[in-house]
């Protein structure tokens, strides 16, 4: 090779490299902000290694019902929510993965109303698009997207590139400003009070795809066996909820789970209201999730359900026990005010 064509070949790299670069960072000033509502990646990246004792996993059913620092005022057990709205058991298998990276928690705890979704949901492109970027997410997306959203997910600037003109300083500082952790946790404040006066809890209908089922199974499958191989327990859990499957159906989840994995734990707590205190005339956000007064009361619940399965919060540093304090005291000062007001 001449000198000549040497110098073309490390023009031409550096001209790929540069695009690269520059595309990169137009698809981080793009994207829109993300740190509520499941798939809080960047948060969650930021907690210390190896400080995180429970994992919830699922879809809106766990970030709207669990607030970790509530269960850490209640047991010293830290938690992190990393779910997705509407998130398919496909999807969850590959955030427990991407998650194990830089976590070992004791349990997983995942929410088990996503066995009843489609084979594919309404929020794909925002389980997926916010994922650390990297071969998990990559083969993330060719097992659980949908085949017309793949490109976009491989290329963000597909899905966002008309955004310009919503830009604000928010999204351009995202180049600058490092991501840090927050006192949610995955957890997804809402507050509105849903109306069961005069009701009971309604019938709900899973998806009738046999397919999108057995897949599901076989994400489970995938799940267990990653828990098992990492030495950490599992539970699957049906969340307290005014949108109730028959018992039938719970029953043959139950019988379907435990045959795949019988060392998991399966709680079916869909109507287990009284048993962990909540009222359904305050504690209800819609007809399927607990608002911000029912994930207090059923996160102090979990920690305590957890501390007697055996769990031991783990030793954590000075510092992060003092944010994990200060985290909490938030949360339980927000509760406080909430209910003196509406007292």
């Amino acid at each position: 090779m001449n000198k000549t064509n040497k110098k073309d070949w490390m023009l031409a790299i550096a001209f790929v490299v540069l695009a690269a670069v520059l595309i990169h960072c137009a698809s981080i000033i793009m994207r829109p902000v993300h740190n509520s509502y499941g798939s809080t990646w960047d948060a969650y990246l930021c907690e210390p290694e190896d400080s995180i004792d429970v994992l919830f996993l699922g879809s809106s059913y766990a970030y709207c019902d669990w607030n970790p620092e509530i269960m850490f005022a209640a047991s010293g057990l830290t938690g992190y929510v990393m779910a997705g709205s509407e998130q398919t058991p496909s999807i969850t298998y590959w955030y427990l993965k991407q998650a194990l990276k830089t976590q070992s928690p004791q349990v997983v705890v995942m929410e088990g109303s996503s066995f009843f979704f489609e084979m594919y949901q309404n929020y794909t492109q925002i389980n997926l698009d916010y994922m650390p970027r990297g071969i998990d997410r990559a083969r993330a997306i060719l097992d659980a997207a949908e085949p017309d959203k793949r490109l976009g997910l491989f290329f963000d600037l597909y899905f966002y590139h008309d955004r310009w003109k919503e830009l604000t300083r928010e999204d351009i500082a995202k180049l600058i400003t490092p991501a840090s952790a927050d006192v949610n946790k995955g957890y997804t404040y809402v507050d509105n009070v849903y109306d069961t006066k005069g009701s009971t809890p309604y019938h709900r209908e899973p998806s009738k795809d046999t397919a999108a089922y057995e897949k599901h199974l076989e994400a489970f499958k995938k799940i267990a066996e990653l828990c098992g191989d990492n030495g950490i327990d599992l539970i699957v859990t049906i969340n307290p909820t005014f949108s109730q499957c028959s018992p039938e159906i719970y029953d043959k989840l139950e019988k379907d789970l435990t045959g795949i994995a019988p060392e998991a734990d399966f709680m079916l707590l869909a109507n287990s209201f009284d048993e962990i205190g909540l009222d359904i005339s305050r504690d209800l956000y819609d007809g399927g999730h607990l608002n911000f007064y029912g994930a207090c009361k059923f996160s102090e619940w979990t920690g305590k359900m957890l501390l007697g399965k055996g769990y031991t919060p783990r030793e954590q540093t000075k510092e992060d026990k003092a944010a994990w304090d200060d985290g909490a005291q938030y949360w339980l000062n927000l509760r406080d005010t909430s209910q003196s007001a509406a007292s």
